[in-house]
């Protein structure tokens, strides 16, 4: 009987038998650490690019067609279908002979020429000019999250905000969005209609402002402005979140690095 021995920790880069790993074993860890640290450097440029990026894929669906690449706008059309629905009366067209960003109602897409069975699959024509590759709603999501981004990097990482003030930026987008897809699966078309906001302005705006999606209608405000503030607060959140978790890591990976000599 004596004092217990005093448990050795492992080193992470050591086998279950204690010894330190070397040659491939230990090259790979220090790799694959060192690939971790470097993210935690530079995530928040690689998140803004990345939201660029898709940003600019959706521009660049409607200039492909433009210059007569429908094959290649139909690739990147495809890309983002799966996560936007894509109708060409929410969506904004580029490039047409009114020049700069126009929208168009249900009843002039379908006088174009547009399959009331198919509607996404109409991109547009040289006259109207070419549908982007993101919605009214996504659009603004997006814009949302590269412009909160660039706020919250030139801020020094703020705003910062919880989850339950991101749920309530989130609600107005969720209200909007669940409402117009339950008119859209029961046939009502109250969202369509959108007698509710008429009875509450006092008919004060024209039909078209509570029928229409087109730019500067009702639908088109309530799609922008909830997409925006969702983006938001999903950035602020998100990024929030992640710096956190980040400089945990780092701060745990740079002293392994240095005594390998991996970083200085």
């Amino acid at each position: 009987p004596g004092a217990a021995s005093p448990v050795r920790r492992r080193s992470p880069m050591s086998r279950d038998s204690g010894r330190p790993l070397s040659g491939l074993g230990r090259r790979l860890i220090i790799f694959l650490q060192l690939g971790v640290w470097w993210l935690s450097q530079f995530w928040l440029p690689l998140a803004l690019l990345l939201a660029i990026g898709v940003l600019a894929l959706a521009l660049l669906a409607p200039a492909l067609e433009a210059d007569g690449y429908s094959k290649e706008a139909q690739t990147v059309y495809r890309w983002l279908a799966p996560h936007d629905h894509q109708l060409p009366p929410r969506s904004y067209f580029l490039f047409g002979q009114q020049g700069w960003i126009q929208s168009y109602s249900l009843d002039q897409i379908l006088a174009w020429g547009a399959d009331p069975q198919n509607l996404r699959a109409f991109t547009g024509n040289e006259e109207i000019g070419y549908k982007m590759g993101l919605n009214h709603r996504m659009t603004a999501i997006f814009i949302g999250i590269v412009v909160g981004g660039l706020i919250w990097a030139f801020a020094g990482g703020r705003p910062q905000v919880g989850g339950l003030v991101f749920l309530l930026m989130a609600l107005p987008l969720l209200v909007d969005g669940f409402s117009h897809l339950a008119s859209d699966l029961n046939g009502s078309g109250s969202r369509q209609a959108n007698l509710w906001a008429a009875w509450l302005t006092g008919n004060f705006f024209p039909t078209e402002f509570y029928q229409q999606s087109t730019i500067g209608s009702l639908n088109w405000w309530l799609r922008s402005v909830t997409g925006l503030v969702f983006g938001l607060g999903l950035v602020w959140f998100l990024f929030t979140y992640i710096s956190y978790r980040f400089t945990l890591i780092r701060l745990k990976l740079e002293p392994k690095l240095r005594k390998v000599g991996a970083i200085q």
